[in-house]
């Protein structure tokens, strides 16, 4: 029997370097219960994250989401925190601010943005679903990927989640994931051309994703769980 992959699950955003997002609900109960609560978490994950990050995949599930991300250069994440009127500053806003210039730590930053994204989200989600309670399990999981192979079959990873777990065999045709976005010609949100670049090119990504059902398994990188 192989040795299984034991990624850090709890890393630190560091400026320029890529990382696998993934949480899921506690006890795994329902994270969506339709496509408005689908759509709501987007906006306000392109509102609290975007500043921050590029995004380059992403699948929402019944219980659980990915993304892989990359975080913006040291430069423009700086200038963002720096515009922001000191009313809207987050502690950690302010601790960053308060630092001595050289050696910046970006990570408290991030990391209270996406715990940010899941308190908005599941005050939400109770309060229509006269729910109570933690919603998310904590802490949510983050794995720096640095290898470009890596890279590439997260990417597919992350698109093929609807099929790996029995609900949606086709997953180019799943709503709730970035694959469609990258395939159209409309504009889009999305790191499209990084993403394209990693695949070396549109048609060696759309290929990749059509020949890879039989391999993903292989790839030891994935023995997670989500």
């Amino acid at each position: 029997m192989k040795d299984k992959y034991k990624p850090d699950a709890l890393a630190k955003f560091q400026p320029d370097c890529f990382y696998h997002v993934y949480n899921r609900t506690n006890n795994r109960e329902p994270l969506f219960k339709n496509d408005d609560d689908r759509k709501w978490f987007l906006v306000r994950y392109k509102h609290y994250l975007t500043p921050y990050l590029h995004t380059c995949a992403y699948c929402l599930m019944e219980n659980h989401f990915h993304f892989m991300v990359k975080i913006k250069s040291t430069e423009i994440i700086t200038d963002f925190i720096r515009s922001i009127k000191e009313p809207d500053q987050t502690a950690a806003h302010r601790q960053f601010l308060a630092e001595v210039p050289g050696e910046p730590d970006f990570h408290p930053v991030i990391e209270r943005q996406f715990t940010r994204l899941f308190t908005a989200y599941a005050m939400r989600f109770n309060e229509r679903y006269e729910r109570k309670g933690n919603l998310f399990y904590r802490p949510f999981k983050r794995i720096e990927v640095v290898d470009d192979n890596h890279l590439v079959w997260l990417v597919y990873y992350i698109h093929n989640n609807p099929r790996k777990h029995g609900i949606f065999q086709d997953f180019t045709q799943y709503a709730w994931s970035s694959y469609a976005s990258f395939v159209s010609q409309n504009r889009t949100s999305l790191a499209r051309e990084l993403v394209f670049d990693l695949f070396a090119g549109r048609d060696n990504f759309i290929a990749f994703h059509e020949g890879s059902e039989s391999k993903v398994t292989e790839y030891r990188h994935f023995e997670i769980e989500d």
